[in-house]
């Protein structure tokens, strides 16, 4: 009954909504923040809702409605009941921004992430450069067919097709949405079935979809359990990637709830658990997997939340900080190492990793482009490339493109940026002869040995 009477208020007010001026400024809206779609499409105009500072009388005050992010989702792309179909006037991923943003908006929100992912007959052959073609297009292939052929292809298409290179993270959290599926919610086995290619997105979209129906009281205790599965922790980097995802799925199904994300990391089962689940809460807050512009967000206060949060927490988001940084500035890196500088004394250094790690991302690993960018941080220059490094290993799952950046490196930083390396291929394997093996091959620099056995940077 309350599904059909938010889906009728709905269609009522949105009727009001959408007319021929709104959707003509709905349909030429960029990018996906919701909350500027939410205005241009003329939802504001009939909605009261707090964070748009909109007090519109024609339809339902959504603070107190609460709509979830499917009914919206249903409502604004099918129409009914007198309302019409934006399905043409705004794009999927317009849509899916603006439901998030009105869900995380109200103060009853919960994200139904789970639901968002249904089996459809779109192939990857089908697609051309549609992002969320493509999303759909291996999330099925993932659910027919397994995510080790899903992957294959998937690796197959990054090399033969830069569109799907530019977007391999969020292709690669929907083949872990379709694997999910599959495999009815298991966590532990979809994980052992999959692999860490781009970034590790395909165990972030396991982890995004894996708090479905769970009450907050109940959040600790579940997410403890999701990655205590021994197909979870195969190795040192795989826990990581679990409970890394932990964090990711923790903001999306609270509705970008900062606080409570970090709180229910704070339960897991071990202090490096913790800090490894707020690696996740940060990334998603500062990089929304669905175009939600985060509460916890500050453009004229650039290094909040991290100057906010407890000491316990303020690792990975500094280790994040310039992901939120570089859009705010117009991607200026000279700006960015300026703010850098301005952190918090003690994680003046841990910033300037973070902007090593962005070199990598958003250079797509070029590096020549990383030595430039690293170049403009001075004596910050070795954290800069350790940053990096770390970057291109985790994302390979390898230490052979990291190792070139490294080669090319300034003599005097060169160790340091192999101790980085080191300390990512040491999470690959618990045996120090396979550790030390894979450095050397790689490099003669004893500080990788070091790093990949979790010993202190030799002096």
């Amino acid at each position: 009954m309350r599904r059909a009477a938010v889906a009728l208020l709905l269609a009522i007010t949105l009727a009001g909504c959408g007319g021929r001026g709104a959707q003509h400024r709905a349909a030429s809206a960029g990018g996906t923040d919701g909350a500027a779609i939410f205005a241009s499409a003329g939802c504001a105009g009939c909605h009261t809702l707090a964070a748009a500072r909109s007090h519109g009388t024609t339809g339902p005050d959504l603070d107190q409605l609460a709509p979830t992010y499917d009914q919206i989702i249903r409502q604004v792309q099918g129409g009914g009941g007198g309302m019409p179909s934006f399905r043409t006037k705004l794009s999927t991923e317009q849509i899916r921004a603006v439901a998030l943003y009105v869900m995380g908006a109200t103060a009853k929100r919960r994200l139904s992430v789970a639901a968002a992912f249904k089996p459809d007959h779109r192939t990857v052959a089908s697609c051309r450069a549609d992002a969320t073609c493509f999303q759909q297009a291996f999330a099925n292939l993932a659910y027919y067919r397994g995510p080790k052929v899903a992957l294959a292809r998937f690796v197959h298409a990054m090399h033969a097709n830069p569109f799907v290179e530019e977007n391999c993270h969020r292709i690669a959290h929907a083949i872990g949405a379709g694997a999910l599926t599959r495999f009815h919610g298991d966590v532990g086995t979809a994980f052992a079935r999959g692999s860490a290619v781009c970034w590790s997105g395909y165990y972030h979209g396991i982890l995004e979809r894996a708090f479905q129906g769970i009450p907050d009281s109940r959040l600790g205790t579940v997410a403890r359990r999701l990655c205590a599965k021994v197909e979870a922790r195969d190795s040192t980097f795989i826990a990581y990637q679990c409970v890394h995802g932990l964090g990711h799925g923790l903001m999306i199904y609270t509705g970008y709830d900062l606080p409570l994300a970090l709180h229910t990391c704070d339960k897991l089962r071990t202090s490096w658990d913790q800090v490894s689940c707020t690696g996740g809460v940060f990334m998603e807050n500062q990089s929304s997997s669905y175009g939600f512009k985060s509460q916890w967000l500050r453009p004229k206060q650039p290094l909040y939340p991290c100057t906010a949060v407890s000491r316990r927490h303020k690792l990975y988001c500094y280790l994040m900080v310039t992901s939120q940084i570089l859009p705010d500035v117009g991607y200026s890196w000279t700006k960015t190492v300026a703010l850098c500088r301005r952190s918090e004394p003690g994680w003046v250094p841990t910033c300037f990793q973070s902007l090593g790690r962005d070199a990598s991302g958003q250079t797509r690993g070029s590096v020549t482009r990383i030595e430039h960018i690293c170049g403009l941080a001075g004596d910050m220059e070795r954290e800069c490339l350790l940053g990096a490094a770390k970057d291109l290993t985790s994302n390979d799952a390898n230490g052979r493109r990291a190792a070139r950046l490294c080669s090319a490196s300034p003599g005097a930083v060169r160790a340091y940026c192999f101790y980085g390396i080191g300390q990512i291929l040491g999470t690959f394997t618990a045996d120090p002869a396979q550790r030390a093996a894979d450095c050397r091959a790689l490099t003669r620099e004893r500080a990788c040995v070091a790093g990949a056995n979790g010993r202190p940077f030799p002096a």
